[in-house]
């Protein structure tokens, strides 16, 4: 732990020692090298420096300067060339596809989630009346057997009741950055796509398998079911039309489920959560209230009684409450678990961890003082973007004493899914799995809530840093040419050849994996021949 934290009426003074290896480690994963060469890094009102490198004096002049932009607080990136939305394809039913390249052609209010996103498509279809956003932050690549390179965009797709199109717009780009964050934790070969759909429910069918025969033709996207929407419909309306778009479905049949990983490795969080706490409890000893049981919570609520601890529950859904009440009458009639009527009193039930699984910004001011009065001592579950504000509201929440594990990692469960899903599928097996995964987001909860407590800063931001920079170092790797990929995309959907454009589309996404010269020897071609 740092010695000699100097107060000062601007903030804190906090030296590192270049002979402690957890300084050192923190510094360069958090920060970067180029921080530890620099001898000194800042957060808000902590400046964090190297007394060989710098003085006292030294630092306290740092501090009196404005101090850095957030992580996620990224300027605007520069126009492009050419125009900020472009027209990529349409569809013999209506469905139209426009390729974003550029915040500018977003509405104002969702220009700032943008974050430095690589592209994002809008899908829609006026007659079926609904818009899809497909946000990618990054794509992945791979080569083929052909020696070829080619890029994918793998992710999840939801469906939920939001209130407006910009509502679901700014969904998508929270999400997507989400996921590639996420993927950073794992270290999976994929990058992070979401896509959240905007229309009438009750036509959910058509509006899949139209949004679908889009998506199969593009050959870009692979996608999951996520909240909203369960596998079974997927592979009810979607799969005919998009035999090469959905796991564990299809081309990728002997993946695994992804909800399965997320709610096994956010158990495994909780697991590090337990231990982080003062005494080092066991779960048995704790009671947890838990927001929300659909395919990720009922799995972790499963756990967590097999696990000896009081459970506290919500659920919107009248038939999902039946069933696992009925799964777990023996629970309930000893007093182990238990529902509540009103789904708001989650913020209120008397707790010691408190897992979300369900909603978003639901880390408030309001429910901050609610939490607190409740008992809780630390909150980490696997649903996604939990502060409304996501720059300011970690820092309420740390300054209140109640700490909050990142959702990107103990929520990272899910993108392992869909990553061994897909190279089951490419390759015949993946190189790794899913337990090795577990190991290595139950570490890295671990990792981050220690480092929050030493130097003194929220989980939230410490992990924004980590993994906020690794997936901006991956995609500088991987992604200068996907401008050029897509415009050569565009030109070959214009052509009105199809089999000029289905040459194209196989030679640049991952559809020449299956299809023609670029599959690979027991990869998932073997399925759609069957």
């Amino acid at each position: 732990m740092p010695d000699q934290v100097i107060e000062t009426h601007l903030g804190k003074l906090i030296p590192l020692d270049q002979n402690r290896s957890e300084d050192l480690d923190f510094c360069r994963t958090a920060f970067g090298f180029e921080a530890q060469t620099q001898g000194w890094f800042r957060e808000r009102d902590r400046l964090y420096f190297f007394p060989h490198k710098l003085s006292i004096e030294q630092a306290r002049d740092l501090l009196t300067q404005p101090h850095p932009p957030s992580v996620l607080e990224v300027p605007a990136p520069p126009l492009p060339d050419g125009p900020a939305s472009r027209h990529l394809l349409d569809m013999p039913d209506g469905t139209r596809v426009n390729w974003i390249c550029h915040p500018s052609a977003l509405p104002a209010g969702c220009q700032s989630h943008w974050r430095a996103h690589t592209h994002l498509f809008v899908v829609e279809n006026q007659a079926l009346g609904f818009t899809a956003y497909t946000s990618i932050f990054s794509y992945a690549h791979i080569e083929g057997a052909d020696a070829r390179f080619r890029i994918f965009g793998p992710g999840g797709i939801r469906w939920i009741d939001y209130p407006s199109p910009e509502a679901a717009l700014n969904d998508a780009l929270d999400m997507s950055l989400a996921v590639a964050m996420k993927i950073q934790v794992v270290g999976t070969p994929c990058a992070g796509n979401k896509i959240a759909v905007y229309g009438d429910y009750k036509k959910v069918g058509p509006v899949l398998r139209s949004l679908f025969s889009a998506y199969e033709r593009m050959g870009i996207i692979i996608t999951s079911a996520d909240l909203g929407l369960s596998i079974a419909q997927l592979k009810t309306w979607a799969l005919p039309v998009a035999p090469t778009c959905l796991v564990p479905l299809g081309v990728y049949s002997q993946g695994i489920p992804s909800a399965f990983i997320t709610a096994d490795a956010a158990f495994a969080g909780l697991q590090a959560m337990a231990k982080a706490l003062d005494g080092a409890p066991g779960l048995s000893d704790l009671t947890i209230s838990l927001q929300g049981i659909g395919e990720v919570g009922y799995r972790m609520a499963q756990l967590i009684l097999r696990a000896g601890s009081k459970l506290v529950l919500t659920e919107a859904d009248a038939d999902t409450r039946r069933r696992f009440r009925t799964e777990h009458d023996s629970a309930f009639a000893s007093g182990q678990a238990g529902f509540l009527e009103d789904l708001d009193t989650i913020y209120d039930a008397q707790a010691d961890l408190f897992v979300p699984c369900a909603l978003r910004d639901i880390l408030s001011s309001e429910n901050l003082t609610r939490l607190k009065d409740a008992g809780i001592r630390m909150i980490g579950g696997p649903a996604n973007n939990l502060f409304p504000d996501q720059v300011e509201g970690p820092w309420k929440y740390h300054a209140a004493g109640l700490p909050v594990v990142p959702y990107e990692g103990i929520g990272a469960g899910g993108v392992t899914g869909v990553a061994y899903s897909i190279m089951s599928g490419i390759y015949g097996r993946a190189p790794f799995t899913p337990a090795e995964k577990i190991e290595v987001i139950r570490d890295y909860v671990a990792r981050v809530m220690r480092w929050s407590q030493i130097y003194d800063l929220p989980a939230q931001v410490v992990s924004d840093r980590i993994l906020f920079r690794r997936a901006l170092r991956r995609r500088i790797l991987s992604q200068t040419q996907s401008d050029q990929i897509l415009e050569r995309m565009r030109r070959a959907f214009d052509s009105g050849d199809q089999q000029f454009e289905h040459y194209w589309i196989n030679d640049l996404t991952k559809r020449g994996l299956f299809y023609g010269p670029g599959r690979t020897a027991d990869g998932g071609w073997r399925h759609l021949e069957r």
